[in-house]
């Protein structure tokens, strides 16, 4: 009896446990106390602002893990941004830029989910990429993908900020 409680009381904890699916590659230790810039983040969903949102997310966790120095890369509002070709050559102008001024390490993403499931529940539903460059080596030093679904009464914004969350915390561990 007391075993069939005890398996009862795991199941019922491991339901209400949420899952983030997280792959990570290219896994250097990073300094936290080098210089760190924002870069202007990918949106691949049909969500406005989804990658704005995820970089506020991503800037604030930083803060808060640590990171002293992040600035933030200049933008220009064009009206051609929204195109496909446009987003990734955006991409390339900041890190372009962010080299120019000697960062360290330049943090980017891309995100590829960001609504509410369609049905009765209505989940938020987040899906994103990071990646960490540093700038004077020119190459990915670590990157990372999570995605998650949360309970039909959750924000997206809440389920974004658990996926970059640990996204970033294994970032750190390395």
């Amino acid at each position: 009896m007391k075993f069939l409680r005890t398996a009862m009381v795991c199941g019922l904890l491991s339901l209400l446990a949420a899952c983030v699916t997280i792959h990570e590659g290219a896994n250097e230790p990073v300094s936290l106390s080098d210089s760190w810039v924002m870069l202007p983040f990918v949106n691949n969903t049909e969500t406005p602002y989804a990658a704005e949102r995820a970089e506020s997310i991503t800037a604030s966790l930083l803060y808060a893990r640590g990171v002293k120095n992040l600035a933030e890369s200049v933008r220009e509002s064009r009206q051609d941004e929204i195109s496909v070709g446009r987003r990734a050559e955006r991409q390339k102008e900041a890190l372009e830029w962010a080299r120019k001024n000697k960062f360290r390490y330049a943090v980017t993403g891309t995100v590829n989910e960001w609504r509410y499931k369609v049905g009765l529940d209505g989940e938020p539903v987040v899906g994103i990429t990071l990646q960490v460059y540093a700038l004077p080596e020119g190459k990915i030093v670590w990157s990372g993908t999570g995605s998650k679904s949360g309970w039909s009464r959750g924000a997206v914004s809440a389920v974004a900020q658990q996926v970059i969350d640990r996204l970033l915390e294994n970032m750190i561990k390395k």
